[in-house]
């Protein structure tokens, strides 16, 4: 079969023809019929989280749907044909976190589907039966893959947060995958919602792929967090941030316009950065600074229902080969990309 190869981390992606992966005990192989190409698999390749040499060579790749081919030995519940999409997180299925339903949250992650072993920039994959879920009727492949994270973290998030018709939602970096859903879903659930980005395109993005709830907001230049405060109601600031991105002065920015009682939800994991406010003003009005950790298998799957049901629609900016994934994460790397691009192999 064709698969994007990674030969290190950091290294680039090269396609080449390798052996079908057969499914072992316990494991499924998958037809691909659609991946996600995004920042976060970019992440992954640079080694923000694996970076043990031993784990490359390495086909990348976890926000997938597809047919299952085959089933491995001492796999119950699924058969081939089943139309299917993928956990990104390798789970162990037996602490407290995992028994209650919060996968996320699993005490014992064994590793990242994709990172920790091959994933599915390729023609078929390989992976636990465990980490199979089902992809509801109605929901395309291309809608299975944008729901296995770029739908299933904002769902997490408004769940987390509580968003609700009373809240007024800041996203930072409106326009990639994650943020441009979860303005849409913040919105269905009655917010008010602040779509911030740094460039025209971007913006314009935005603006067409979301409606009126709504409003791109541009945070380049000064006094932004002035800015901020005058696009809300009343001028009281956002009472819910959701930072996408991870840059420092544009976290202080939203920190400083938010609301009394406020939430920053954080979603980035940068190694190297760092934001911490001056403990009084934690206390001056009662904010909080809060982390959401991707989403639970049950949230996954709701994300695809969401997409069937056709209440939130998968914004997919461009549709690929495999030949063409390298030169996508190049623009990835330079900056040069939003929204999210599916390969379809």
């Amino acid at each position: 079969m064709r698969a994007c190869i990674l030969d290190e981390w950091g290294g680039s992606l090269t396609v080449d023809t390798v052996p079908d992966p057969e499914p072992g005990p316990g494991e499924v192989r998958v037809d691909v019929r659609a991946c996600g190409v995004t920042r976060t698999i970019e992440n992954a390749i640079q080694g923000g989280l694996e970076d043990d040499p031993a784990l490359t060579p390495r086909v990348p790749g976890h926000e997938f749907a597809g047919i299952v081919e085959e089933v491995g030995d001492d796999v119950s519940g699924l058969v081939p044909g089943d139309r299917v999409l993928a956990y990104f997180y390798l789970t162990c299925g037996e602490c407290q976190a995992c028994r209650r339903g919060a996968t996320n949250q699993c005490a014992n992650v064994e590793g990242w589907y994709g990172a920790t072993r091959d994933g599915a920039y390729a023609e078929r994959a390989v992976i636990p039966a465990s980490n199979v879920l089902p992809l509801p009727d109605g929901a395309s492949f291309v809608d299975g893959a944008v729901a296995a994270d770029g739908l299933a973290t904002p769902l997490h998030i408004c769940r987390r947060a509580e968003i609700d018709d009373a809240e007024t939602v800041l996203v930072i970096g409106a326009a990639g995958r994650v943020g441009i859903h979860l303005s849409q879903l913040a919105a269905l659930r009655g917010a008010r919602v602040l779509a911030a980005d740094i460039a025209d395109d971007r913006l314009a993005h935005v603006d067409s792929a979301t409606g009126p709830a709504v409003q791109p907001i541009d945070v380049r230049g000064d006094d932004v967090a002035t800015r901020l405060r005058e696009a809300t109601p009343n001028g009281d600031g956002p009472t819910v941030v959701v930072d996408t991105v991870g840059e420092t002065d544009t976290l202080a920015a939203a920190w400083d316009a938010l609301a009394m009682g406020g939430q920053l939800i954080s979603l980035t994991t940068h190694h190297e950065r760092s934001f911490a406010p001056p403990l009084k003003e934690f206390v001056a009005k009662e904010a909080s600074i809060r982390g959401s950790r991707y989403a639970t298998k049950d949230e996954v799957v709701s994300a695809a229902r969401l997409l069937a049901d056709g209440r939130i629609h998968a914004v997919v900016t461009e549709r690929v080969g495999l030949e063409d994934v390298p030169a996508v994460h190049d623009r990835i790397r330079s900056g040069e990309s939003h929204g999210m691009v599916v390969l379809e192999p």
